[in-house]
C-alpha cells in the first residue's frame, strides 16, 4: 500500500512511496557492504602491515530540492501556449518547441521555438518552427539524437463536421533538424490513416468508418522520440474515432511503440495490458543508466477519456519491445516526463489533479531507486482550477535542473531552475 507524508513534509524529510502491492510500505534500505578483512603483506622483516580495504559509502535515500530562480520564457495576453519540451542541442544551447494558439483546442494551433542559453536563463523571442494551415498542429516534442541530429514529434488534430456527428481526427508527424534547429525538413506521418478520411459515417456498431467501411483508427503523441543504439522508438496512444453519441461503448484507448532507423519509415507494435475499461493515453518513456526502460502513463476510467485516472507505470528490460504489468501511482497525473540525472536521481514530472478535478498542480516525484518506488509529489505551482502543467525537465550542472510547464491557463511558458542534494 502507497504510503504519503504530509505535503508540508516533502522537502525537508521525503520518503518514497511504493507503486503497487507490497508486503511494506517502506523505502528500501540502504545498502551495507559486507565486512573484510584486513589483508597482511610481509616486507623483508618481521613486520606485518595492515590495510583497510576501500569501504563504499551508503546509497543516498533522500533529496531536497531548492528552486533558485523562475523565469518567464514566453507570455501572452490574448492567446494560449501550452505542452512546452525542451532538448539540449549540440552546440550546448538549449532548444524549447511549445504549442501556440488563439485557445486550448483550435485549428490555429501551430508549433513554436525558442532558444536557451546552457544555463537556460536567456531565450530568443519565440519563432513559428511549423504550422499546417487550417490544422491544430499539437503537444510537439523533441529530442536530440546522438549525431547531434533534432527530432520534433507531434500530432495534427481537426474537427469534420459530419451528418452522424463530430468526429475527430489525428495523426501524428515526425520532422528533422541537421543544423542545431535552425530548419527542419518535411515532416512525415508517422502512423498509417488519413486526415481527411474519404465519407466517414458511423457502422452498425457504433464505429466510424470510412466509405469502404474500413474501421477509422486515430493516434496521438506526447512525449519524445527515445534512441536505443541504432533504434528510434515513439510512444503513441489512440484507437478508433470517438463516437460522441455513445462513448460508453467506444473502445478503449491503447498504446503503441512505433519503431524506426531513419525516422521516416516506421514499424507499429501495440502493447496489451490487462486492465478493464482503462483509457491508455500520453505515455513518457525514459531508458535508465541500468539499461531498464520505464514508461508512464496518463489514464482514464469508464466511459470518457477525459475520465480521472491514477498515473500508472510499467518497465521493460528488453528496449520497450514488451513490459510488466501496469502499477499505479495513487494520484491522478496527466502527461508525465521522465527524467534521469548524471548522480543517478531519476524525476517524473506532471499535472496533478484531484480527483474532482477541481484543483490542479504542476509537480514531480523523484526516485533513488531506479523507479521502484517513488516520493509523493513536490508541488511547483498551484493553478487553481485552470489547467497548466506538462512539464519537461532538462539537467543543467553541479545537481541542477531546469523544469518547464505551462502556466494556468495557457498565459505563459514558465521554467524553474531547482538545485537539488542527495543524502
Amino acid at each position: 500500500m502507497a504510503r504519503f507524508l504530509p505535503a508540508s513534509l516533502v522537502l525537508a524529510t521525503p520518503f518514497l512511496l511504493m507503486l503497487g502491492c507490497s508486503s511494506s510500505s517502506d523505502s528500501p534500505p540502504a545498502s551495507t557492504p559486507s565486512d573484510q578483512d584486513a589483508a597482511a603483506q610481509e616486507g623483508g622483516n618481521d613486520d606485518v602491515t595492515t590495510e583497510d580495504a576501500p569501504v563504499e559509502a551508503p546509497a543516498p535515500t533522500k533529496a531536497t530540492f531548492v528552486s533558485e530562480q523562475s523565469i518567464t520564457i514566453a507570455s501572452t495576453t490574448t492567446d494560449h501556449l501550452a505542452f512546452p519540451d525542451v532538448t539540449r542541442l549540440k552546440d550546448g544551447r538549449i532548444l524549447l518547441v511549445y504549442r501556440q494558439g488563439a485557445s486550448h483546442v483550435d485549428a490555429t494551433g501551430r508549433i513554436m521555438k525558442q532558444f536557451g542559453t546552457a544555463d537556460g536563463l536567456t531565450w530568443t523571442q519565440p519563432e513559428v518552427l511549423y504550422d499546417e494551415k487550417d490544422i491544430d498542429d499539437r503537444d510537439p516534442s523533441v529530442t536530440t539524437l546522438s549525431n547531434g541530429d533534432v527530432l520534433v514529434d507531434y500530432f495534427q488534430y481537426k474537427v469534420m463536421k459530419l451528418a452522424d456527428g463530430d468526429m475527430s481526427v489525428h495523426h501524428i508527424f515526425v520532422g528533422r533538424s541537421s543544423d542545431d534547429a535552425a530548419t527542419f525538413g518535411p515532416f512525415t506521418q508517422v502512423n498509417p490513416g488519413s486526415m481527411s478520411p474519404s465519407n466517414p459515417k458511423l457502422s452498425s456498431t457504433g464505429r466510424w468508418v470510412d466509405d469502404t467501411n474500413q474501421e477509422l483508427m486515430v493516434q496521438a503523441c506526447s512525449s519524445a522520440v527515445l534512441e536505443v543504439g541504432g533504434e528510434l522508438i515513439l510512444p503513441a496512444y489512440g484507437g478508433n474515432p470517438l463516437n460522441l453519441k455513445d462513448l460508453a461503448h467506444c473502445p478503449k484507448s491503447t498504446i503503441t511503440m512505433y519503431t524506426s532507423t531513419d525516422g521516416v519509415k516506421w514499424a507499429e507494435k501495440p502493447l496489451t495490458f490487462d486492465l478493464l475499461n482503462t483509457w491508455l493515453q500520453e505515455p513518457a518513456l525514459l531508458r535508465l543508466a541500468n539499461g531498464t526502460t520505464l514508461m508512464q502513463v496518463r489514464t482514464a476510467k469508464g466511459a470518457s477519456p477525459s475520465n480521472p485516472g491514477k498515473m500508472m507505470q510499467a518497465t521493460s528490460t528488453d528496449d520497450a519491445k514488451t513490459f510488466s504489468a501496469l502499477t499505479s501511482f495513487p494520484f491522478v497525473g496527466h502527461a508525465p516526463e521522465l527524467a534521469q540525472m548524471k548522480s543517478g536521481l531519476v524525476l517524473s514530472g506532471y499535472r496533478q489533479l484531484d480527483d474532482a478535478y477541481t484543483q490542479e498542480w504542476v509537480s514531480f516525484s523523484w526516485s533513488l531507486d531506479d523507479g521502484k518506488t517513488w516520493s509523493e509529489p513536490v508541488q511547483v505551482e498551484d493553478c487553481g482550477a485552470q489547467e497548466c502543467g506538462y512539464p519537461s525537465i532538462l539537467e543543467l550542472d553541479s545537481q541542477r535542473f531546469l523544469f518547464v510547464y505551462y502556466a494556468p491557463g495557457g498565459a505563459a511558458i514558465q521554467a524553474v531552475v531547482y538545485k537539488y542534494t542527495l543524502e
